[in-house]
């Protein structure tokens, strides 16, 4: 069963994460958290407060940058996660340093196996089939050992976080423009979540 929790800003949405948990009973308070995406943006505030909000809920933290670690021990890590938090960040950076590590079907293994996992916006835009589609929004070029474009493709639609947010109003409305009418887009702020359920999704 999938239970996963998709904001565009973890630090925005602490209420919907609590009720998050409560309504999955989630009892566990160990945490994987991914800072990676943040390794080539100049502004990672975002990830500090992340982590404060999360241990703030009373969550203990594991940070594992997937980009610095050995295979093996990021393996080892992934497969005993109760929750995997993957923070946001340029996608296709991500995306790279999941697929570089062998992760990506790994992941996509534990989530179908029922381990929880929180995206921020890149950690929620690789749920995706595809990921093209966010390319006014991050920079491709980050990403030079990407070879293709494919999500992981646990999710039937395509997040659209940080709608109508700065710094992103003009590159989200670009893709919405550009990809509504072909791609299913969910648009979201960064006061909104998006919570999955095996194959049912809600916005709160």
């Amino acid at each position: 069963m999938k239970t996963i929790f998709l904001t565009s800003y973890i630090a925005g949405t602490t209420q919907q994460l609590v009720d998050f948990i409560h309504k999955n009973q989630i009892n566990s308070k160990n945490v994987l958290f991914i800072p990676t995406a943040g390794n080539v943006e100049s502004y990672t505030g975002y990830i500090d407060e992340g982590k404060a909000a999360l241990q703030q809920l009373g969550f203990q933290l594991e940070l594992l940058d997937i980009a610095s670690i050995d295979t093996q021990q990021c393996h080892q890590a992934f497969a005993a996660a109760e929750i995997i938090c993957i923070a946001g960040g340029n996608t296709f950076y991500l995306l790279q340093e999941l697929k570089r590590k062998n992760l990506d079907k790994l992941l996509i293994q534990r989530v179908a196996e029922g381990c929880i996992y929180i995206g921020e916006s890149a950690g929620a835009i690789i749920l995706a089939a595809d990921i093209e589609y966010c390319s006014s929004m991050d920079d491709s070029s980050l990403a030079p050992e990407l070879e293709n474009y494919t999500g992981l493709n646990i999710i039937d639609f395509y997040p659209l976080p940080h709608y109508i947010e700065e710094p992103f109003v003009d590159s989200v409305q670009q893709i919405y423009a550009k990809y509504s009418n072909h791609l299913k887009l969910i648009p979201f702020n960064n006061q909104q979540a998006i919570i999955i359920n095996n194959h049912n999704y809600i916005m709160v």
